[in-house]
Formats: structure tokens, sequence, C-alpha cells
């Protein structure tokens, strides 16, 4: 289902209006100068052309503006109907499955529609299949799997002076294999760190390559090892102890006075940025941790930088948080609220709208926030 309050950008509408309008016009204008020319020849007074001037034009403009406000209702409602497939199929793109697709009418956006949601409950006959089955695709989401994970999650985070950060799991009935934390360290090279590190796959070699690179990365952060020197070492430790092709994902945020850094290797999941009522997608370059022996990898890791201005939070977490309704639109209204409260907004919202059967997969959920007004 498209995400609540989701809308089209209107663009549809406007342009469709804009071409019955300028038709309307120009087939009004047309027939008005057939019809007073035709008049013109048989009536010498210029008074009546002149008001059969008058009248043509008046009902060219209105012609217009009844043809764009057709075209606005028309374009309106197909660029609603496109939307929420777009919607559909970028959820199905980032893995769910449970997408349910508005269909209306027998016309080709619909028969569109239709197809999408039937690839949409083939995904999920598939996955249910897989549950019953216990097979191997599923084996990140096994109970033993999710109490390992769980032993390492941080209950509540430590502070960042100037920030306000925070970190929280919301549990689903499937598990999940995402490990997060914060890792802050004192001393000459001062520096905190929050992380984000998932599992590429949902094979056994997956949750071991997925743990092996979460105790790597933590521990060279611990010892103090800058986000980028970190993920070559971690990068270097899974490339010589993991089967060729196996890998796990990782997002890491170093905050800092001056600002924050973002570095991702193989993440493709967005950091939102929260500033004056807009929600922003913001991107690093990096491949995953373990597929190559070191060269490439630290080559293609570019971070990005970004300048924090009081107000501005900063929101990233997993799949499953990118995949919930309304998301967008709940950290667009919380995110002005204090922190504690913004976390307990989005995440109960977030269980709010997984139905009474709860959440089906962990939703991680972590913030930071510069102290200080908008």
């Amino acid at each position: 289902m498209a995400r609540k309050g989701s809308k089209s950008s209107g663009k549809l509408a406007r342009n469709l209006a804009l071409g019955t309008a300028i038709a309307g016009l120009v087939g009004g204008a047309l027939l008005t100068v057939a019809l007073v020319n035709n008049v013109s020849g048989a009536v010498s007074d210029p008074e009546v052309v002149g008001r059969a001037w008058k009248v043509g034009l008046g009902l060219c403009v209105l012609t217009a503006a009844l043809s764009g406000a057709a075209g606005w209702i028309l374009g309106g409602k197909i660029a609603s109907r496109v939307t929420d497939i777009g919607l559909a199929v970028s959820k199905l793109g980032r893995g769910g499955s449970e997408v349910k697709v508005r269909v209306a009418g027998d016309d080709e956006v619909g028969a569109l529609g239709r197809g999408v949601q039937y690839l949409a409950n083939d995904l999920a006959d598939l996955l249910k299949s897989q549950d019953a089955s216990g097979g191997v695709a599923l084996v990140s989401m096994d109970p033993l799997v999710k109490q390992l994970r769980d032993k390492t999650v941080p209950k509540s985070v430590a502070g960042v002076a100037g920030f306000e950060v925070d970190a929280a799991l919301a549990a689903g009935s499937r598990g999940g294999l995402d490990y997060f934390d914060l890792v802050t360290t004192t001393g000459e090279n001062a520096q905190s760190v929050l992380y984000v590190v998932s599992a590429e796959g949902h094979g056994a070699l997956s949750v071991f390559a997925c743990r092996l690179a979460r105790d790597e990365l933590h521990r060279a952060l611990v010892a103090g090892a800058a986000p980028r020197k970190a993920l070559a070492h971690t990068n270097k430790v899974c490339k010589n102890n993991l089967p060729s092709g196996c890998c796990a994902k990782a997002t890491l945020l170093q905050v800092g006075p001056d600002g924050c850094k973002l570095y991702q290797a193989g993440a493709r999941l967005p950091l939102l940025i929260c500033q004056r009522g807009e929600v922003l997608e913001l991107n690093a370059e990096g491949i995953a941790i373990g597929l190559d022996d070191g060269p490439v990898f630290e080559k293609s890791l570019r971070p990005q930088e970004i300048t924090m201005s009081p107000g501005t939070r900063l929101v990233l977490g997993n799949d499953a948080m990118h995949r919930a309704e309304g998301l967008l639109d709940m950290l667009r209204q919380n995110s002005p609220r204090h922190t504690n409260m913004f976390m307990n907004m989005v995440l109960g919202g977030i269980e709010q709208d997984a139905g009474a059967d709860g959440l089906r997969e962990d939703v991680v959920l972590m913030t930071v926030k510069k102290a200080g007004q908008e």
C-alpha cells in the first residue's frame, strides 16, 4: 500500500491541464474567427461584429478554463493511481512483500496495478512457504540467531555533547539480523560513531558474515580507529575468513561538533535528513564488506559530509524501518519534538500501522539531532 499521506507532485495534472487549456483556447479562437467572418459578411453593422468578437473571445476563455479544469481533474486522478503503483513497486524493490495496490477501473493503469498486486501476492506466498518449511533462506530469522544478536545490541546509547542521540529496536515476530550501536571514545582522537551492520541475504553464511563484520567493526571503533580505517580492517578480516561472494553491509555516521560524516559499505538505504519540515535523502558510496581484498574497497569509500544546524535531525535504520508505511510523514510531523518523544511517536506509529498481527520484522531506528531550535 502506498505510504500514508503520499501524493503525486501534480506535474502530470498541471501538464495535462495546460495542454487541454491551450487546445481549448486555440480551438475556440479558430471557431470564433470562422463564425465572425461569416457574420461580418452578412451583417454590415460594425457594432454587431464587434460584439460578436467580444462574445467569441469570451467563449474562447471559458472553453480554455473548462478544458483546463477537466484536464486538471483527470490528470490528478491518473497521477494518484500511478503514484500508488510506483510506491508499491518501490516497496517491492526494497524487499517488502506486503503490498496492496488500489485498483480502480478496467483501463491500462488498472491492469498495471493488478499486475503489480499479483506479483506482490506471489512474493508473499513464497515467503510464507519458506517460513513453513524452515528453509535456509530464512535462517537469519531463527530465534537462536535473534538471541545471539540481542545480546550485543544496546538497550540505550550514550550521549554526545551538543546532540540528542537515541537508538532502539522494535521487535517483530520473525526477528531480523541487524546490529547497531554507538561507540564513543575519549582522548586525543575522541569520536562518536553510530553504526548499523546488516546481512546480505538470509542464509547461514549471511548470519556468520554479519556477525563477523559487526564484531570486527565494533572492536576497531572501540580501539579508536577512524571509520574509514575501521571499515578497511573489517573488510580485510571478512575477505580472509569468508567464502567468495559472502559479504555484509554497513552504515556508519560519525558525529562531531563541526557536523557529521556518512559512510556506507554496500548499504543502499538512504540517511534521512529532517530539516525545516522537509525530509531529504542522502547516500554515500562503497562496496559491501568482504568482497574485495582491500584496494578497491578503500578506493570506493566516498563519505558524505553533513552540516548540522540547530534542530537538524538525522535518521538511519534497517530495511524494515524504510518499508514502514507513512514513515516520511511521521518524520516530518515529529522531527521538531525532543528525541525521546520522537522515538516513542515514530516507533509507536510504525507498530500501530503494522496492524493487529504486529510487526513481522525487527525495526531499527537511530537518530541524531543537533541541540537547539531551527
